[in-house]
């Protein structure tokens, strides 16, 4: 037997008449992250939402999509649908980030600055908390990296590497600004060209940090990721994307 949802009208107080979207916006989001409509919990139907809140229906639904814009509710359609309480995650925190990044776009420097010291402790933490199926992950990701012939390839390994790390940190706040960053981190490099030492830098970078997390090695983690990511602050274009070639060996 479930226990019966409290009534709209005791969760919501009925608004003055400005700002009502955003003050329902605002009461439906607190009731969701305070849990007082708990995570996956049908939200009142649009009628008794606008009754409680004294708006019209259409009102109510504009909220919703803002709503799920954001991730804290979810819509379903059907006879069983409606708007459901959700608990935002890593993904949505990010997408978040990523979005406001496009918007105001971060300088190469200024992304620089901000990983230098968050991708050394990602690493330390990772090489404290990792779980066995991340460790067989990561294996993976740097055997990719010493074969790797191309560019891109290589790259992709790197970047696989840091969003792991962030993963196997345990700490789902680093989880959410990686995904939130990467975006951004792309689009630096993408606008740049790599010095031509750069292949063989990045493969001895992605390896050394790799193989001291998976040593279990929170020191050596961090101190090889210190190297990593001190060659982008001294030089933001120094490890960026390259259209063709092959790495050195």
């Amino acid at each position: 037997m479930t226990t019966p949802r409290t009534p709209a009208r005791e969760l919501f107080k009925e608004l003055a008449r400005t700002r009502s979207v955003d003050d329902i916006v605002d009461q439906l989001r607190q009731a969701v992250l305070t849990g007082r409509v708990p995570d996956g919990e049908r939200l009142p139907s649009e009628r008794e939402l606008a009754e409680a809140f004294g708006v019209s229906r259409a009102t109510v639904r504009e909220a919703i999509r803002v709503l799920e814009a954001a991730g804290i509710v979810r819509v379903r359609l059907g006879a069983h649908g409606g708007a459901f309480a959700a608990t935002p995650g890593p993904d949505v925190v990010g997408l978040a980030l990523s979005s406001l990044l496009t918007l105001a776009p971060a300088t190469g420097k200024e992304l620089a600055e901000f990983r230098y010291t968050f991708e050394q402790d990602n690493a330390e933490l990772a090489a404290r908390n990792i779980t066995a199926e991340q460790r067989e992950q990561l294996a993976e990701l740097l055997a990719a990296a010493r074969a790797a012939r191309h560019w891109k390839d290589l790259e992709r390994a790197d970047f696989a590497v840091h969003e792991l790390l962030a993963v196997a940190s345990g700490n789902s706040v680093r989880l959410a600004i990686s995904r939130g960053i990467h975006d951004a981190v792309l689009r630096v490099f993408e606008r740049t060209e790599p010095q031509p030492s750069s292949a063989s830098t990045l493969r001895e970078d992605t390896v050394a940090v790799a193989s001291a997390v998976l040593d279990g090695d929170p020191a050596a983690a961090q101190l090889a990721m210190r190297v990593h990511m001190s060659r982008w602050v001294e030089d933001p274009s120094a490890l960026p994307r390259r259209t063709s070639g092959t790495t050195e060996s």
